[in-house]
């Protein structure tokens, strides 16, 4: 097809077919846009590399639609057909640079996919510096896809397994091999992980990049199996050993992260959005009408949505935030430099406040780690707060859930605990409602707060200082903070 000027309005009406086709610009010969089967649509370049009727015809793809305008596009295929005519070939080029696949590692490969795909703008730049410093920024706020961190974090266990192996001789079998040793301690953590790996060697194939010669994941069966609905919900005994371990001195975790899982609790706020919460967010604190107002990029389908603040989870707020820390917790993060409030409300440990916890530190402090006491050159395994306290596995989610429950229990109406945890609706008329519910969020806080304060009760007496027998730490952990235990010792070996 040809004779047409292609513009904006041209290019959203040009509908798939059955095989494709291009259509040609009538301003700028050579230019032109291609229409896949399957509707994707990309401007192209044709120009024959060198003079006469014997000169190899090149087709280029400048961009995909959408990445760029039509008239951007024209004019980037005006500057390319300028350096044809000195002599350049840039489909050639663009050949020569591109990473071949007989020398691209699959960690070569991981970078291409995140600073291209998952990233996009800007997205080698963040890339190379994370190689060279071996950390991620905290936030990405023009990524494509805004879960790039889970993408990055599920690729971590393919890159230490496969890191140096070249991306095109990793077999099914080795994909299998790794998923089912995932799988042996984290099934849900194998299928999210197999789905990443899947939609990396797809966008590995197309066309214009061909990193690798096939998709070893196709067709390959879940090898975490198939997922159970999650339905944990924490008894009132349990949330109260929880709640008042996490103050305990000798608890495995960091005090930041043990007042995120507190927050948690007292907000029905998603881990992540707890993790990355910033001082300035939090507004009207002191009042009955705080607020902490999550941003865009925090939020799922990119909305900004407004949580209030209970009394309760201002105090955590309010302790989060002070000056002068109580000490609790065998590492707190250490003082700003100045007098300034912290950026963030829950500061990473490696850094004076400018650094929010990682959503993952969550997860590991309730997990434990593995060789995560150092001592000199030697390690032992650092346990987790759940085994800590004695509490039977639950995750950083299931306290959303237990709180909702909780809140339901107290006699919040549940579309009203539905706008608190934020669960979207789907259909069409949640484009044209924009009612924020604050007024029916703020009652729902209110009732968690009343029923979470009956379930904790009063500050028990804890220890102020480590005693000498973990065993006996431990067994003085659940005494204080679950009374049904009162009177038992560690030798009774029922701690």
């Amino acid at each position: 097809m040809s004779g047409q000027t292609i513009t904006k309005t041209l290019v959203d009406g040009l509908e798939k077919q059955a095989s494709e086709y291009t259509v040609w610009d009538a301003k700028l010969p050579g230019f032109g846009v291609r229409v896949r089967p399957t509707g994707a649509k990309s401007f192209i370049l044709v120009y024959r590399a060198g003079t006469g009727r014997t000169a190899p015809v090149r087709r280029l793809t400048l961009a995909a639609v959408g990445k760029i305008a039509p008239e951007a596009a024209r004019t980037q295929a005006k500057i390319l057909l300028g350096t044809v005519a000195n002599g350049a070939d840039p489909a050639a080029e663009k050949r020569a640079n591109r990473p071949k696949r007989d020398r691209l590692t699959f960690d070569a490969f991981a970078d291409q996919y995140i600073a291209e795909y998952v990233i996009g703008a800007g997205g080698k730049e963040i890339v190379q510096a994370f190689n060279q410093t071996g950390k991620w920024p905290a936030e990405v706020p023009n990524a494509n896809k805004k879960s790039w961190k889970n993408d990055v974090q599920y690729l971590r266990r393919p890159r230490d397994e496969w890191g140096r192996l070249l991306a095109a001789s990793i077999t099914d079998d080795d994909v299998a091999d790794l998923l089912d040793l995932i799988a042996d301690d984290a099934p849900v953590s194998a299928n999210r992980t197999q789905s990443v790996l899947h939609k990396m060697f797809k966008w590995g194939m197309q066309p214009g990049r061909k990193y690798v010669p096939l998709n070893p994941l196709a067709g390959l069966e879940r090898r975490g199996g198939r997922e159970k609905k999650r339905d944990r919900v924490l008894a009132d005994d349990e949330i109260r050993t929880l709640w008042w371990g996490l103050d305990l001195p000798d608890c495995p975790v960091e005090r930041p992260v043990a007042l995120a899982i507190k927050f948690i609790l007292a907000t029905m706020v998603r881990p992540y959005q707890a993790a990355g919460a910033k001082t300035d967010e939090f507004t009207h604190l002191g009042t009955t009408g705080a607020i902490y107002d999550m941003p865009p990029g925090r939020v799922k389908k990119d909305r900004a949505v407004l949580v209030p603040l209970s009394e309760l989870a201002q105090e955590i707020v309010r302790e989060a935030t002070a000056q002068e820390k109580p000490g609790i917790g065998h590492n707190n993060p250490p003082e700003p430099i100045d007098d300034a409030p912290p950026a963030v409300l829950f500061p990473s440990k490696f850094n004076m406040g400018d650094v929010a916890i990682a959503r993952a530190s969550i997860s590991q402090a309730l997990n434990g780690k593995k060789k995560g006491n150092k001592k000199g050159n030697s390690a032992t395994d650092r346990p987790g707060i759940r085994e800590f306290l004695g509490l039977a596995h639950f995750t950083a989610h299931d306290l959303r859930r237990t709180a909702a429950t909780i809140a339901r229990r107290g006699g919040a109406p549940r579309p009203d605990v539905k706008a608190l945890l934020d669960h979207v609706n789907g259909d069409v008329t949640a484009v044209y409602d924009k009612y924020d519910m604050l007024l029916e969020k703020r009652g729902v806080a209110t009732i968690l707060e009343a029923e979470l304060r009956k379930i904790i009760g009063a500050r028990p007496d804890l220890p102020s200082k480590p005693v000498l027998s973990e065993e006996i730490l431990r067994c003085e952990s659940l005494k204080s903070t679950n009374p049904q235990m009162q009177g038992e010792t560690a030798s009774d070996g029922r701690c």
